[in-house]
């Protein structure tokens, strides 16, 4: 785990290169950062795409707290639903809350509208596969999005 925002290279240390030869390089780079801390998010510089994940065994309050993660990532994962019930975490307050925080105006300059959707949100069970398609094609999606963009450059 390494600090989320700030400079990359004072922070990722990596044993071996990550081109394997002149002739080709890492397609795809995912990166992790652990630990409960809803402040901190990384840097739009350093992120193509950012995924959120939060723990149903966090709690049901998490979503509402909100912070950079859960505001502004391009996905939230509600992972460990399959918990909700062992920890009384409520799924249902916990998708609408996120779905609050997660907000988006269609007319920025109109305040009072109630024409809004929100940010993408997957209710996960990783471990049993519930939600992973969604994540999958969430990040195949926008990784064929960005080969496209560069195919172009």
């Amino acid at each position: 785990n390494w600090a989320p925002l700030g400079n990359l290279k004072s922070h990722f240390h990596q044993k071996e290169p990550i081109e394997s030869d002149n002739s080709r390089t890492a397609p795809l780079l995912l990166c992790e950062s652990g630990g409960d801390n809803l402040a901190a998010n990384f840097s739009r510089e350093l992120a193509d795409l950012i995924i959120q994940v939060i723990d149903v065994a966090g709690g049901d309050k998490i979503p509402r707290k909100g912070g950079p993660g859960i505001t502004q990532s391009d996905l939230l994962v509600i992972n460990k639903c399959d918990l909700a019930t062992a920890v009384g975490a409520d799924l249902t307050l916990m998708k609408q809350q996120a779905q609050d925080m997660r907000r988006i105006r269609h007319n920025s300059n109109d305040t009072n509208s109630n024409s809004a959707e929100h940010a993408p949100i997957v209710m996960a069970a990783v471990k049993n596969k519930e939600g992973l398609p969604e994540i999958v094609n969430f990040i195949l999606h926008h990784y064929q999005m960005a080969m496209e963009l560069s195919q172009q450059q």
